[in-house]
């Protein structure tokens, strides 16, 4: 079954998959400023995420209170998605769905494709070599 999020935290996961660090509540609310969250609220939303597995508590010494990252990838949220719709049909050819939808989707540019064909490369060369799951 894929995680859903609900819209507030989808806004909190884009802003800790963007960041180079773990979020403080601090940090979370003055990115979201136009939110105005209660506390309870806030909360509330943070506990939902960390019982559906999207969020963990990652404190650091260096910092007050909690800091909050990322238990999965953006990549491996999506993917997820691909993984409950494709009933019956093997991995290779959800992959292959979703890989055409979005290669064909308006905006794809040269860099992205070549970004594309390395990290194929890369998946080719570790599965030739036997060092990863396959």
């Amino acid at each position: 079954m894929a995680i859903r999020l609900s819209a507030n935290e989808q806004m909190i996961m884009e802003l800790i998959w963007r960041s180079d660090h773990p979020l403080s509540r601090q940090e979370i609310l003055a990115a979201t400023k136009e939110r105005n969250w209660s506390t309870a609220s806030f909360h509330l939303v943070i506990n939902n995420m960390l019982s559906k597995g999207v969020l963990r508590i990652t404190d650091q010494e260096i910092r007050y209170g909690r800091t909050y990252s990322s238990n999965m990838t953006r990549g491996e949220y999506v993917a997820q998605y691909a993984d409950a719709i494709g009933l019956g049909e093997t991995m290779a050819q959800r992959t292959l769905d979703v890989a055409s939808a979005l290669i064909n989707r308006a905006g794809m540019d040269e860099a992205t494709l070549a970004e594309i064909e390395r990290m194929a490369a890369q998946r080719r060369e570790t599965l030739a070599t036997g060092t990863a799951e396959g």
